[in-house]
């Protein structure tokens, strides 16, 4: 049976980290696969450094590393240049998103290429901000992209490698990543499913929503740009700017 890894960025979790990273090592032991935890810390400043290096020591399904720049596209660029595995699978460190969202996407990985969960799809207890934002991008999306799916967010996506490799010139720093991948490979007939997930994110924004919303509506306005023009080139990294986490 087939492995995978599972990628998580990190910026300052060094207060759930260790709780979080143990339930979800619990969980993942019951699916009987194997698989790996990569951990990548993006210009974190608290504890999370040396926390995520002392688990990897301890724990031997995790894997950690440290940007010393915030930089949640990066950061995913590296965890699937170090991952061991064909497929990826993304997670935040709070675990909002119903771990039962890895098992559906192993099952359908066998017969895809990128696996969506879909907070809209399914349910979700966000804030009514963050909810209103969400429903803007997906509405911009679909008209300028013609894009049928309902979250472009960085947790709960699955990935094979192969494919993330191919377009690996169009992730840049932000977090507008997610939409060039999903964007890219249906434009390139690439398999796509998109399966319904329970979301509970609680927590108080630590970031400027307001900020973050406007850098992934720019993100959102050069990807359209750069489709229409045929540019295919490396992503300049003065245009993604967007925050980790955000409205998405």
């Amino acid at each position: 049976m087939s492995g995978y890894s599972v990628f998580i960025p990190v910026f300052n979790e060094a207060e759930i980290m260790e709780a979080n990273l143990l339930r979800l090592l619990a969980h993942l032991e019951t699916l009987g696969r194997p698989f790996e935890v990569l951990v990548g810390s993006n210009g974190s400043t608290d504890a999370t450094t040396a926390i995520g290096r002392r688990l990897a020591q301890s724990l031997e399904p995790v894997r950690f590393f440290h940007l010393h720049r915030r930089a949640p596209g990066w950061a995913f660029r590296e965890g699937v240049r170090r991952a061991e595995y064909e497929t990826i699978i993304t997670q935040d460190m709070d675990l909002s998103v119903d771990l039962g969202f890895i098992a559906a996407a192993l099952e359908l990985m066998s017969r895809a290429d990128l696996v969506i969960g879909s907070k809209k799809m399914g349910r979700q207890h966000r804030s009514p901000v963050r909810v209103a934002g969400s429903g803007a991008f997906i509405l911009l999306a679909r008209l300028l992209l013609k894009l049928g799916y309902q979250d472009y967010s960085l947790a709960a996506k699955a990935f094979r490698r192969s494919l993330v490799r191919r377009f690996e010139a169009w992730i840049g720093p932000g977090t507008s990543y997610v939409l060039n991948l999903i964007c890219l490979a249906q434009r390139q007939g690439f398999r796509i499913k998109e399966v319904p997930v329970f979301c509970r994110d609680e927590r108080e924004s630590r970031f400027n929503l307001a900020r973050e919303g406007l850098h992934r509506f720019a993100g959102l306005g050069q990807l359209w740009l750069r489709v229409r023009l045929g540019r295919g080139g490396p992503w300049p990294e003065g245009l993604d700017l967007g925050e980790e986490g955000g409205l998405q």
